[in-house]
């Protein structure tokens, strides 16, 4: 029915320009112009014609019009198509071919320059857009930009649906007025997604859409589809059909970008983690191989010279075995509640616990391998209640204490200390050893990263302030680490007080 609109709209422009032409040649002719004179208007009306109309098929429509009215109302016999002189035929003919000529070319121009036109819009368009897709820093952006730059040059809703390799959706952004959850529009954006195909509005898949949808291509798979409604319902222009061919495979372009980034990335990611569990390994084989090696020689020893020791020498044995054995048991452990936190399978067991319990249990155990260094427990008067995992608590603060031992020298003090502000307890451990290097400071909550100085001492897998870190966030709380001025290390966690907490 538009189509039909169109031209009718056409032929009436012709008609009413033909008129305008006429009259004018009649008014020369009344005024005893010349014939060529006629001639002239009427090829200048085509031109109009031509420029206004951008068709051929009304052009030469115009171009016969214009001969069959030259003759009716200016050649003898008037007002007849009747010609007394046979040369009038070559006069129109030469008017018919100059019309038609001159009409196509002036068509033929006006396009050619619409078609200049289009391609700096195009030019224009493209190189603003790109800008802006380069500068998507994620795909939930490129959709955010694709969608809002197509409905502002389109003056249309907007939707851009981007999908993973496995068909899920992972963006889905409309610009302007959502139109796109009908049934009709599902299936064409399933459709378009499935089989790469353009469909809904305008198209013979699902012409019951309230949009026209196309597929986002990548390499050898459809990254997304855009949709695209216009206002009032309107079709979408040849002019706006060659912008859009211009725009998507940009889209493309970044979206198979942002694909091969996120491959390379998870690729370095598994390398990371391979080379990680390799150290891992490589770690727990040393530190495994040191205390196994003591208790295998303190035992035989013990078991070989067992009558000649007296029982002060056969306790000493018994006691360096208990703490290897002992340190052993802390690197499994920490082992085991990393790999849980990891896998996400670790449940806190919440109850309500006296924070000076925790710290005592943690110096109890601490002690027995800490040497000649004194660790010194500095609590407030008050019982402090915290909601926590108690067991989870305490090996934090037993980690803590071991590093202090292990980075510290012979006769050097420990502290402990409890305080709280506000809604948060603070636990505080601090040494006076070595301390951290610049280097390290920044890594050291990282997973299997263990400090110059540390590696010194022979022990320790890089996991026990990681897993610290892990059990306080999981209580909602957080971990820090700095120097002890003059020298040494302080380490502090805070949860939250029981009232508090939930």
């Amino acid at each position: 029915m538009s189509n039909s609109n169109a031209i009718y709209k056409k032929l009436g422009k012709m008609a009413l320009i033909l008129l305008l032409c006429t009259l004018a040649a009649m008014g020369s002719h009344y005024f005893n112009g010349f014939e060529s004179n006629i001639v002239m208007i009427y090829l200048l009306g085509i031109l109009f014609i031509s420029y206004m109309v951008e068709s051929y098929a009304v052009s030469i429509c115009a171009s016969v019009c214009a001969v069959f009215l030259y003759n009716y109302f200016f050649v003898k016999p008037l007002y007849t198509l009747k010609v007394d002189d046979p040369s009038y035929i070559i006069s129109f003919l030469v008017m018919f071919i100059v019309a038609f000529i001159t009409s196509m070319l002036t068509i033929r121009v006006k396009l050619e320059r619409l078609r200049v036109e289009d391609r700096e819009e195009n030019i224009t368009a493209l190189y603003q857009i790109e800008k802006r897709l380069l500068s998507a820093k994620s795909r939930e952006d490129l959709a955010v930009v694709s969608a809002d730059e197509i409905a502002w040059r389109f003056d249309a809703n907007v939707l851009v649906k981007l999908f993973d390799s496995r068909g899920n959706a992972i963006s889905r952004h409309v610009a302007g007025i959502d139109v796109f959850a009908g049934q009709a529009d599902i299936y064409a954006i399933d459709e378009a997604y499935r089989f790469g195909r353009t469909c809904g509005r305008g198209t013979n898949i699902f012409p019951g859409a309230n949009a026209y949808y196309r597929p986002i291509k990548g390499l050898g798979d459809v990254l997304g589809v855009i949709g695209i409604a216009r206002q009032k319902g309107s079709e979408i222009s040849e002019q706006q059909l060659r912008l859009l061919d211009v725009i998507i495979p940009q889209i493309e372009v970044v979206l198979q970008r942002e694909k091969n980034y996120e491959k390379q990335q998870k690729t370095q990611l598994q390398i990371q983690t391979e080379r990680l569990k390799a150290d891992m390994l490589r770690s727990i084989s040393h530190d495994f191989r040191t205390p196994l090696t003591s208790v295998m020689g303190l035992s035989s020893t013990a078991l070989d010279n067992y009558d000649k020791m007296d029982e002060e020498g056969r306790k000493k044995y018994l006691r360096s075995i208990y703490e290897e054995a002992s340190w052993l048991n802390e690197i499994v452990e920490n082992i085991l509640q990393a790999t849980r936190f990891e896998e996400g399978s670790v449940k806190l067991n919440l109850e309500e616990e006296a924070a000076e319990e925790i710290i005592t249990e943690a110096v109890t155990h601490v002690k027995k391998h800490a040497g000649k260094r004194e660790i010194r427990v500095k609590i407030p008067d008050e019982i402090i209640f915290v909601r926590v995992d108690g067991v989870l608590i305490r090996q934090v603060l037993v980690n803590l204490l071991n590093n202090a031992v292990n980075y510290s020298p012979e006769g050097s003090e420990i502290a402990v200390s409890l305080r709280r502000e506000g809604a948060r307890v603070i636990f505080e451990v601090s040494d006076n050893g070595v301390g951290i290097s610049d280097e390290d400071l920044p890594h050291i909550f990282e997973r299997y990263k263990r400090g110059e100085s540390g590696k010194l001492h022979g022990k320790g897998i890089g996991l026990g302030l990681s897993l610290c870190k892990s059990i306080v966030e999981a209580h909602g709380g957080e971990i820090s680490i700095g120097r002890n001025l003059p020298k040494g290390t302080v380490v502090s966690f805070y949860v939250f007080a029981d009232k508090e907490m939930m």
